[in-house]
């Protein structure tokens, strides 16, 4: 049976996805369970917990290989979010990289969010790997976290960065933030601001 606060944490963050204009084709929300991981069997606009399904850890069939392959191989992630806002959907068609061109995004992203050189689960892994997010070519932005607020919050910051970046591509181009003040902005996040904050949400999330 599904953890009750983990369903309707799931329900209530596609509902936020939804408002926020992130969502597209093959929008995914996943989270770490005790006997593998629950994910949605519906678009996120239409998403109940009813709707909601528990994949066996070892299922690696369709979908499910990319979900498996990061659950069992990144230790540090419990939630996933695939979302398909316009932007991002552009940069990924492009197989462009995003770089640091907002404070939000050094810190809560990082330095660079790839393009995967494929959507095949291999390229992808490789894109995201000792990163919390990457770009699927030809789709949307993957986005991870140890809560899903922080897979959440990442998805915004990638819009909002996607947006920025593309937009300042027309006009001649964009300031990136230093890689070096963007590493540090990065590590503050990480040890500082969001250790303490992320233990007490996923407490609430459940499982």
């Amino acid at each position: 049976m599904i953890d009750k606060k983990l369903a309707a944490t799931m329900c209530d963050y596609a509902q936020k996805a939804v408002s926020e204009r992130l969502c597209g084709d093959g929008d995914v929300i996943a989270m770490r369970s005790k006997g593998g991981f629950v994910k949605n069997a519906a678009p996120f606009a239409e998403l109940t917990e009813d709707k909601l399904v528990e994949v066996k850890a070892d299922d690696r069939s369709g979908q499910n290989a990319l979900l498996g392959e990061l659950f069992a191989t990144r230790e540090d992630i419990n939630a996933v979010m695939i979302t398909h806002p316009a932007y991002v959907r552009a940069v990924a068609e492009a197989k462009a990289t995003i770089p640091a061109v907002i404070d939000d995004m050094a810190q809560i992203v990082g330095t660079t969010c790839k393009t995967s050189k494929s959507a095949e689960v291999a390229d992808v892994i490789k894109a995201v790997k000792g990163r919390n997010s990457c770009l699927i070519a030809g789709g949307g932005a993957l986005t991870s976290g140890r809560t899903m607020d922080e897979a959440y919050t990442c998805a915004l910051v990638l819009d909002k960065a996607a947006h920025v970046f593309v937009c300042g591509s027309v006009v001649g181009g964009c300031k990136v933030i230093n890689t070096l003040e963007a590493k540090l902005m990065r590590f503050v996040y990480k040890k500082k601001y969001s250790k303490t904050n992320q233990e007490n949400i996923s407490q609430r999330e459940g499982d």
